[in-house]
């Protein structure tokens, strides 16, 4: 009885304060909304006044340069130069206008300054031409019309300005004659010269009007944003709308519920946790605290037992994962034996094979020719052996980290070479095109090492252009790097295959019966790396490869060993 009127009076005021943080929640909600939606208005108002102020201040620049004796004297002279530097790149320059055009007396175009450059000749924009050609004519009409009224406006006060779309951007367009300063100068009603300026809405004047707001993120749209109240409509000349000026609304109502958030969500809960903990606190009987320590006891006593045979299952688990990496490498090693004696063993029938067709290759006088094409595939498959083994070593040795790198001071270009001629023999259907000059003529590097890369990238280049002979090898050095690049015309490779190219093992969809390891390549990639430098691989397919090996001059110039 006195356990369930506890948890009633718990239940009663817990509710009561939790219908008191609603509420209290519920007006800053409120007050937020009002302060959220008059500082959007003010934001609207800003914007609106800057767009205005943009928008009036089109012909206002206008005037410093049309309302001149110089420019109504160049003008009519038609002087390009001074055009350029005194109109053209004065308004871009100092005010910003994106585009600036002159129209003689007979309406004719005859200077354009587009997007900060000299149009010459002279010629309107696809996007704009339009645009202004009708708003120079329009000028021109109205000056004449403004003469022929009775005290009419003064003429240098005439200006026409639009907002339009020029090219799917929104702008604002100015026409105004060029008239002189002075009355030591007239000029025929109807004959003037007409300037127009256009300057993008969504460029510089985006950018002042975003400061004169202090907003962020204000920018043109052709529609309205996400928020409906966050956009000011840009008007254009006819009435209508040609987009909407858009940003991040500031809302300081709810900004500042975000930052009192947490503090009146950790109120509340400590607020309710007090409450809870009197409620709780009214009646408490000993029974309750003795069956719940019974049943404590019995689950901590049940969870040791669970542990105690999880940790015994762990322990076994990890004994037999020992015992089986143990196995593992004991069996790797051994097979890293076989393959190195048996690479060893093959090198010396592989000796007297390839010794012996050479002799048949040089006794070309007692031999036919097709005995000799046969010695020379009997050689080439010797290679083919040959590099297969020494890269089956070298994947080895990498994997093990046994390899160091013994470098000496050589002639890089010349193992280029050298790797080359011996290819010219194995394949002499195929032509060499070398241009490595620029490769210094000493450097420090691991000759067998490097050997074994340029003979692997050679030969791969034979190998998969069968049926296209031309081989390039070009070098290019700069302050920091020699770059040495191998192309063919081959068969080329899909650009899913580049990713994985240089792991073990894994071979090209377009290498599919031709043989080859996968080896060659992986071994290549971590000679490089070792002498700090890269491997680039590019390809299209049917079209061929090229691969860039990059060496920093500073490795190749030390002369400290480094091990892998």
């Amino acid at each position: 009885m006195k356990v369930g009127l506890t948890y009633h009076i718990t239940f009663v005021l817990v509710t009561l304060t939790c219908a008191a943080a609603v509420l209290l929640c519920g007006f800053a909600w409120l007050a937020a909304v009002k302060v959220d939606d008059i500082s959007l208005r003010r934001q609207a108002d800003f914007v609106g006044q800057g767009l205005e102020e943009q928008i009036a201040a089109l012909p206002r620049e206008q005037e410093s340069v049309t309302k001149w004796d110089d420019a109504f004297l160049y003008a009519k002279q038609r002087n390009h130069e001074w055009l350029l530097d005194n109109v053209g790149q004065w308004t871009s320059r100092y005010f910003g206008h994106d585009r600036t055009y002159i129209f003689d007396d007979t309406n004719r175009l005859m200077f354009a300054f587009r997007d900060g450059a000299d149009a010459v000749p002279p010629r309107l924009g696809d996007d704009d031409g339009r645009e202004v050609t009708a708003l120079a004519g329009s000028m021109r009409t109205v000056l004449v019309e403004e003469v022929a009224k009775p005290g009419s406006e003064v003429l240098g006060q005439l200006a026409k300005v639009r907002t339009i779309i020029v090219g799917n951007r929104p702008a604002i367009i100015s026409a105004r004659p060029i008239l002189p300063s002075s009355a030591r100068m007239q000029i025929e009603a109807g004959r003037e010269f007409i300037a127009v300026s256009v300057k993008f809405l969504d460029g510089k004047a985006a950018e002042s009007i975003a400061h004169y707001a202090r907003l962020e993120g204000l920018h043109f749209a052709p529609s309205k944003g996400e928020d409906e109240r966050a956009h000011v409509p840009v008007p254009s000349h006819d009435g209508g709308t040609i987009g909407y000026l858009v940003w991040r609304p500031i809302l300081p109502g709810f900004m500042l519920l975000k930052q009192i958030a947490p503090a009146g969500l950790g109120c509340l809960a400590l607020l309710i946790a007090v409450v809870f903990w009197l409620g709780r606190g009214l009646h408490r009987t000993s029974l309750t605290l003795l069956d719940s320590q019974v049943q404590i006891t019995h689950h901590r006593n049940h969870l040791e037992e669970m542990v105690a045979d999880r940790t015994a299952e762990i322990e076994r688990q990890r004994e037999e994962l020992d015992r089986l990496l143990v196995h593992e490498r004991q069996v790797n090693a051994l097979q890293r034996q076989f393959v190195a004696m048996a690479s060893h063993e093959f090198r010396t029938p592989l000796a007297i094979i390839d010794a012996a067709a050479q002799r048949l290759c040089r006794s070309t006088t007692n031999v036919s020719g097709d005995y000799v094409h046969e010695a020379g595939v009997i050689r080439s498959a010797v290679v083919r052996m040959v590099d297969l083994m020494e890269s089956i070593l070298a994947s080895g040795r990498l994997e093990t980290g046994q390899i160091t790198l013994k470098r000496s001071e050589g002639d890089l270009k010349a193992l280029l070479v050298t790797c080359c001629d011996r290819q010219r023999q194995l394949s002499r259907s195929h032509v060499f095109h070398l241009d490595l000059e620029p490769i210094p003529d000493v450097l420090t590097f691991d000759r067998s090492a490097m050997e074994q890369v340029f003979t692997n990238l050679i030969s791969n280049a034979v190998k998969y252009s069968p049926n296209a002979p031309d081989i390039h090898l070009r070098a290019w050095t700069d302050e920091k790097t020699v770059e040495i690049a191998i192309s063919d015309s081959g068969i080329g490779m899909d650009t899913e295959d580049l990713p994985k190219l240089f792991q073990p093992y894994y071979r090209a969809r377009s290498a599919t019966g031709i043989a080859g390891t996968g080896i060659g390549l992986n071994v290549v990639k971590q000679v490089v790396e070792l002498h700090g430098g890269t491997v680039e691989v590019t390809s299209d397919l049917g079209k061929g490869t090229t691969f860039t090996i990059l060496l920093p001059i500073a490795f190749l110039l030390s002369d400290q060993q480094v091990a892998a």
